[in-house]
């Protein structure tokens, strides 16, 4: 079974992702599949608009710790290892942003970590309102999420979700604070996403295709891209740091579901 699934329906195609079973957690096969799922559709000329979403309870959330690194986390991996790495990461994260012609989100469920990106760096976003958007449960990395929050729902609401481990926004907050268009049922975020996505394919594909440019060419002046590349370099710095690798440490050592309590409960208040 593939990670990623693509559906077409005349000018509307949809990009499923396809590991409902670890809620579209992503691993390196689903990095690789989804950016060319993407490539692909970008280049046909029979789609005009495409919508991102995940099959089963999850639209994803964010990168499979299943099996955290051994040891102490990133210790055995070099910064300049970790950037590119995470480079990668981002490039596949922020394709919604890149691909030619227009891309709505439709988000339910659980939207954790770097998943989150996908919905930033789409052109629309459809939330459920009882989806959870939700930063990191361990504060472990942290280069990237806030910076690019930050051009949704300003800086202090950004920064606030990114200094607090397992901060989160549900739907509505999302929608009122920019970072979504709409916050629905959960049973009707797929629906309002092909709504959206038809209404939009109404629109002459080479019209939509300079329409993204023009409106992404206003982020890019803004620093958007740049900030995008920057996160690669900022998160491989928080790898490198006393506090990162001990609280990867202890993830390793205790696996998702301990440590998460653990944390909850202070148990790194008495390092």
């Amino acid at each position: 079974m593939s990670v990623v699934r693509t559906e077409r329906n005349g000018k509307i195609a949809e990009v499923v992702l396809n590991r409902p079973d670890k809620l579209n957690a992503f691993n390196d096969e689903l990095f690789t599949t989804y950016e060319e799922a993407l490539a692909e559709l970008g280049a046909d000329d029979s789609v005009s608009v495409i919508i991102v979403r995940g099959e089963g309870r999850a639209f994803s959330v964010g990168w499979d710790v299943s099996k955290p690194p051994s040891g102490n986390g990133y210790a055995h991996r070099t910064a300049h290892e970790d950037w590119l790495r995470l480079r990668g990461h981002i490039r596949a994260f922020s394709a919604v942003f890149d691909v030619p012609k227009p891309v709505v989100a439709a988000v339910h469920g659980y939207c954790m970590g770097g998943a989150t990106l996908i919905p930033a760096c789409a052109d629309l976003a459809v939330v459920g309102d009882d989806t959870k958007i939700a930063w990191p449960v361990l504060p472990i990395g942290g280069g990237m999420l806030g910076p690019m929050t930050m051009y949704a729902i300003g800086p202090k609401k950004a920064k606030e979700l990114s200094y607090t481990a397992g901060s989160h926004m549900m739907g509505p907050e999302a929608a009122r604070r920019g970072w979504a268009n709409y916050s629905v049922p959960e049973t009707a975020v797929l629906d309002k996403a092909r709504e959206v996505a038809t209404e939009i394919a109404k629109t002459p594909l080479d019209m939509l295709e300079i329409k993204k440019r023009a409106a992404n060419d206003v982020l890019v002046r803004q620093g958007f891209r740049e900030t995008l590349d920057n996160c690669a370099g900022w998160d491989a710095l928080i790898h490198t740091s006393a506090g990162n690798r001990w609280m990867s440490g202890q993830l390793s050592e205790m696996g998702i579901s301990a440590a998460r309590a653990w944390y909850a409960e202070g148990g790194s208040l008495t390092r």
